[in-house]
């Protein structure tokens, strides 16, 4: 099972970069929402899907448990993870030095969206964010990703182990 999960979360982070420069490579990489991110949300469901699947048919002569399916999905996704966050902090110390600065000046905007938020409040976090980017930057990609790759995996662990999709 391990290996099934790290090769796909390895595909998966290596395919994070290549989006991630991508985007670079357009100077959309500071911007919340675009097509990478929803086509990379698309490509991540895919793997962690083909991940599980192969995951069950490995184990012919076990029982396929869920909670098989859940420390599958959920590692493809962690790992994944895992990697474009190691990537982003080596792009935001040596490629792009005012990566965070950036994402700094992109944030007013977002926290803005909201209407919550005082001016002065707004500041504060973007103050909060630049001192601690690489825990906001893990925070923004590991735990989003963990609550997409549970249900995601929990789902399709369902689906195979009511046996839906099996010729009587």
């Amino acid at each position: 099972m391990f290996s099934k999960t790290s090769h796909f979360g390895i595909a998966l982070g290596i395919l994070n970069i290549i989006f991630f420069l991508a985007q670079y490579q357009q100077n959309i990489h500071t911007k919340p929402l675009n097509i990478y991110v929803i086509l990379m949300m698309l490509i991540s469901v895919i793997f962690i899907i083909l991940a599980i699947v192969k995951a069950s048919k490995d184990h012919e002569g076990e029982l396929f448990s869920i909670r098989k399916g859940l420390q599958t999905g959920i590692g493809v996704i962690l790992l994944g993870g895992l990697i474009i966050w190691v990537y982003q902090i080596f792009h935001a110390n040596y490629i792009e030095p005012d990566f965070i600065d950036k994402l700094a000046a992109a944030a007013p905007e977002n926290l803005q969206l909201d209407k919550q938020f005082s001016p002065e409040e707004i500041t504060e976090k973007v103050a909060l964010f630049k001192e601690n980017y690489k825990f906001s930057l893990f925070s923004d990609v590991i735990l989003k990703s963990l609550f997409t790759g549970f249900f995601v995996s929990l789902i399709t662990s369902l689906v195979i182990k009511s046996k839906i999709f099996v010729k009587p």
